[in-house]
């Protein structure tokens, strides 16, 4: 030991030989001492911890962790569709009905208004002292309910054409191919318009490429002819004609001029609530007479509620509104009469 001290090992007893040995070992290494002739690291330092202190700093560590979501890529088309949203259901069940002369329609109930006033009314707006156009056309607006009465089940689309008891130039523009033997009936069908009239020759020139099927919109055919034109039933696909569609008949003519003059409509389904589709579609022009445009209009309703599934028992019609642009203003009409002018019409049938 340093200092010069001599002891003989054989005459200490053990617990002088430790105490002896700390001495030597202080005065060595004094950095590892602090002040009061203590090791910095003391032995209750050194010792393990108690059963479980580890698993729950670990756990609490865990815990106070924020857990990284990954983001999932979303292509720009669908980022803008997100932001922008899609056509917004009309909600009335929590707003009032209005009290004053003037307010904002955002704010209340619409009211509700008979087909002849929003007429009278469309009628005013396009007079020749504000917008000057009395060839304006009158457009029915619907929102419908697509939900079936099985939950998270919906029908696809509402569509049909609709020959309107009194006809007008809807500027609706479509083409029609036209299959049949008949050769009369081929010449009265080019007399009348269709895009083409053809016999059964069209299946060879649709599988050698000569005849594009998507360049038409629709597909009249004979009743007799539809099974020699079956081998191409699938490029058809939906468009291949059908009795029960309307679009195929021994007497081709009544049809073909459906299909000429009448006015088609087709919902569109909004792309988050599947629930929820509209579908705007010509009833008239502003210069028709009010009955006229009344008629057209119950036909067009009586149709659409006509196309409702088997299996939705609830209403498919929600809300109808009166447009004529370029106004902006739309009326919300009662379209409840119209059906039920059509039931009593069956009870009466039936009586």
């Amino acid at each position: 030991c340093s200092g010069g001290e001599r002891i003989w090992s054989n005459t200490l007893t053990s617990f002088e030989y430790a105490l002896l040995s700390r001495r030597c070992f202080q005065r060595s290494f004094p950095s590892l001492y602090n002040n009061s002739g203590q090791l910095l690291h003391t032995s209750s330092n050194l010792d393990a911890a108690r059963k479980g202190t580890r698993a729950k700093a670990e756990a609490k560590k865990r815990a106070s962790k924020k857990e990284v979501v990954k983001k999932e890529f979303i292509p720009i088309n669908k980022r803008l569709d997100l932001h922008q949203g899609g056509p917004l259901r009309r909600q009335e069940d929590h707003l009032r009905f209005p009290i004053d002369d003037v307010w904002i329609t955002k704010f209340y109930k619409w009211k509700v208004y008979q087909a002849i006033e929003a007429f009278e009314m469309h009628r005013e707006t396009q007079h020749q002292t504000m917008y000057n156009n009395a060839d304006a056309i009158i457009f029915a607006t619907f929102e419908l309910s697509m939900a079936l009465d099985k939950k998270n089940k919906y029908m696809d689309y509402v569509t049909n054409m609709v020959d309107m008891p009194y006809r007008f130039a809807s500027e609706q523009q479509r083409h029609i191919l036209v299959i049949t033997t008949d050769e009369e009936q081929l010449l009265t069908a080019r007399e009348m318009g269709v895009d083409l009239a053809i016999g059964p020759e069209v299946v060879k020139m649709v599988q050698n490429g000569e005849l594009n099927l998507n360049d038409y919109d629709y597909v009249l055919a004979q009743l007799s002819i539809l099974p020699q034109i079956i081998p191409i039933r699938g490029l058809m696909k939906k468009k291949f004609p059908a009795p029960y569609s309307g679009t195929a008949a021994e007497d081709l003519i009544p049809i073909i001029e459906k299909y000429l003059n009448g006015v088609d409509y087709r919902s569109v389904k909004d792309k988050f609530d599947h629930d929820f589709a509209t579908m705007q579609v010509p009833i008239g022009k502003v210069n028709m007479k009010n009955e006229e445009l009344e008629a057209n209009l119950a036909t067009l309703i009586q149709n659409v509620d006509g196309q409702r599934s088997s299996k939705k028992k609830t209403d498919l019609i929600t809300l109808a509104k009166l447009v004529c642009p370029p106004s902006v203003e739309k009326f919300k009409i009662d379209f409840q009469c119209f059906l039920q002018q059509e039931e009593l019409a069956k009870i009466s049938q039936t009586a």
